[in-house]
């Protein structure tokens, strides 16, 4: 029985049947049984297990991997699972029932049939009360425990048989701490704006400007491994002679010999390069290398070995980077590869997941004649809610039914990405990652490579920034802490709703991307970033409502022709939300109530009380707009109003505009300019004050 496969080998893809473990190993890996591309390898460790309970849950984990749960089980009670779970599932219901193991330790139990119902419901309260487990963990836990004793039902034996646990006929209410105000995508934080900029700037950057020069130089690395392997063979007598003419030349020039800095020793791993410029074989190199002559030589005079590939980008006025170095450019490679994750992230909206399933060819060209074709669209597989048509997860993803929709930036991206990687996966683990190339071969980067990745394109932009005296493009540290990958996608759904007129990083609109994510994620219907859309936008508008009610309270005066609008939407929200929103529902439910649609506009200094038949920001008013484009707010609206506060921070501004225009320094026609700019903020501010209405329902002058 040991030596026995966990589960058929015939089952997995001919490449991957070595990886599939035996029933008597200490760890069992089930990445062998996912086809997801961009699974973890996740392992079951029977050293979570004591001695008591190890052989118990070893056969019960069998029994989960090989077995699907009996349809009369699944109809019981109308529990809610599924017949056979993923590897990734598999392993954390594994882990759950080892700590259910490790607490009957703790009160010496040791056979699973003797404990009863109550002794479950202890177990319940210590998942709640001494663990302090969230409400969806905890129910995972009682979850995975419904299913062990489903499965004892069926295949384990008397002793090992788990009684029917209470919350399978009572729910699970009663045994579950409270739920949490937020859970799943909602709970992640958002990226702060002062560090998504400038690590958007830089991203960008290296997609559309130093590209070129990087996958220029890789190629270059390339065809110098391929003339290094060439040039094996027998090592003949005359084997290292253009090497010692070469070494010779550079000796009789006072020129320094080749050397790959690795590993703290600046002497090593320079053969593959001397191999591929001068033709001799590795072996060789080494051994013309070894001479006491070059080595004395090369100790005192060497220097790095650099590629012939030019740098024509430039960062200001000088070349962005230093010339290319052989055993330096896999390292730009990967920040190349990181910056158009980042770019592909942000700009698209998809799940970390989603982008590592996208292979080459997955964003074609669109058809049309050239100037009437139509937008990029992004081809690709969702994970997260593929099932198979017995309603079990498909680890293989289904393929998406509406694409994404594509800006240029992502379109450059995954040109880029094709260009480093072939016919496969765009970011396959062969390509990308040279640590495991046979173990996950076939597979992409795991999330959490990504996102040490990212950390390491932060810290080499920063580096590069101070020592180019750029410290003002530094990016600095996020007050949430690590930037993974999963939190693009929060925070471009922040962006788009808290700043529908403003631009991202200073080149996309964010109004125009709020549309094309729309249109991409159109057709589904739960989970998609309309979801996070809708939870953003609606949290902005209850937090600035929230802000007018209390103004209000306070004496604030409003103005504008839909001042009495704004008055009554503050007092609605803070009476049915409190100015918190804190699940999709309730979101919704504020959206659909179209007193409520308020935005603020924090370049014009005022509220948007959005009515779209009265908006003059669409022109095609009674449309299907509905948000305002606030980059096109015309000061005539009938929706607009504004508070004392707006009046403040126009009066500030007109100061500053006319601090501004007194310098010396400013030309005379800007100054005209910003003169005028200023007596119209400061006018705008005076007509406030003119008709400024207060709650009670009487103007104020």
């Amino acid at each position: 029985m040991a030596s026995t496969f966990v589960f058929d080998p015939d089952l997995v893809a001919e490449g991957r049947r070595e990886y599939v473990p035996r029933y008597g190993d200490p760890i069992w890996s089930v990445l062998a049984l996912t086809q997801n591309p961009s699974a973890q390898d996740d392992c079951i460790r029977w050293h979570w297990f004591s001695i008591t309970f190890r052989e118990t849950f070893r056969f019960a984990a069998w029994t989960l991997v090989n077995h699907p749960l009996a349809d009369q089980e699944l109809a019981r009670h109308g529990i809610a699972m599924r017949a056979k779970l993923s590897a990734g599932r598999i392993t954390t219901t594994v882990h759950q029932w080892s700590i259910f193991a490790a607490w009957l330790d703790e009160r010496g139990t040791t056979r699973l049939a003797d404990l009863d119902t109550d002794g479950l419901a202890d177990f319940a309260f210590y998942l709640a009360k001494t663990r302090g487990l969230s409400r969806n963990t905890a129910s995972g836990h009682l979850t995975g425990l419904s299913r062990l004793h489903y499965y004892g039902r069926s295949f384990l034996p008397l002793s090992d048989r788990l009684v029917e646990p209470p919350w399978v006929t009572e729910g699970m209410d009663d045994y579950l701490p409270t739920a949490s105000p937020l859970g799943g995508e909602n709970s992640t934080e958002p990226i702060t704006p002062a560090t998504m900029g400038p690590l958007l700037v830089w991203a960008l950057r290296f997609v559309e400007d130093y590209a070129e020069d990087i996958l220029a130089a890789h190629d270059e690395w390339r065809r110098l491994i391929k003339a290094a392997d060439a040039a094996a063979g027998p090592l003949l007598p005359d084997s290292g002679d253009a090497l010692e003419a070469f070494l010779e030349g550079l000796e009789a020039e006072g020129l320094p010999v080749p050397v790959a800095a690795r590993r703290g020793n600046p002497l090593a791993g320079a053969g593959i390069y001397l191999a591929a410029v001068t033709g001799t074989p590795r072996a060789k190199v080494h051994q013309v290398m070894r001479k006491p002559h070059w080595r004395a030589y090369t100790a005192q005079n060497h220097g790095p070995c650099h590629l012939g590939t030019p740098v024509n980008a430039t960062l200001g006025a000088e070349p962005w980077h230093e010339p290319f170095t052989f055993d330096g450019i896999d390292k730009m490679v990967r920040h190349l590869a990181t910056a158009c994750l980042i770019v592909l992230s942000y700009l698209t909206g998809m799940r970390s997941g989603e982008i590592l399933g996208l292979e080459s060819g997955c964003c074609p060209e669109p058809e049309g004649p050239p100037g009437e074709a139509g937008r990029h669209l992004i081809y690709g597989r969702v994970f997260k809610i593929a099932t198979d048509e017995d309603g079990n997860h498909d680890s293989a993803g289904v393929v998406r039914e509406a694409p994404w929709v594509a800006v240029p930036q992502v379109v450059t991206s995954v040109r880029v990405l094709e260009r480093l990687g072939g016919d496969g996966l765009l970011f396959a683990a062969e390509v990308h990652d040279k640590r495991q190339p046979e173990r996950r071969s076939g597979r992409s980067l795991q999330l959490s490579t990504l996102n040490e990745r990212i950390e390491r394109f932060i810290e080499w932009v920063n580096t590069h920034a101070e020592n180019r005296g750029r410290e003002s493009e530094m990016i600095p540290e996020d007050t949430h802490g690590r930037i993974g990958a999963g939190r693009f996608r929060r925070t471009l759904a922040w962006h788009i709703a808290r700043r529908p007129g403003g631009l991202v990083a200073l080149a996309v609109q964010y109004g125009h991307m709020r549309t094309l994510v729309s249109e991409g994620y159109g057709s589904r219907s739960r989970g998609g970033i309309h979801d996070l859309l809708d939870f953003e936008t609606a949290r902005s508008v209850a937090e600035h409502l929230s802000e007018v009610h209390e103004a209000i309270q306070d004496g604030e005066g409003i103005s504008g022709p839909a001042a009495r609008r704004l008055i009554h939407s503050a007092a609605q929200e803070h009476h049915r939300f409190g100015g918190i929103i804190t699940s999709v529902r309730q979101a919704r439910s504020l959206l659909a109530d179209p007193t409520l649609n308020v935005f603020e506009n924090k370049d014009t200094f005022m509220f948007c009380n959005y009515d779209r038949t009265k908006a003059l920001c669409h022109p095609g008013r009674g449309g299907k707009n509905e948000a305002p484009s606030l980059d096109r707010c015309k000061l005539n609206c009938a929706n607009i109003a504004r508070t004392d506060s707006h009046a403040r921070q126009l009066r500030e501004a007109a100061d500053s505009l006319g601090r501004q225009a007194s310098s010396r320094l400013v030309p005379e026609p800007l100054a005209d300019r910003m003169q005028e700019r200023a007596r119209g903020l400061s006018e705008l501010a005076d007509q406030h004050d003119r008709n400024r209405v207060l709650a009670g329902g009487e103007s104020h002058l």
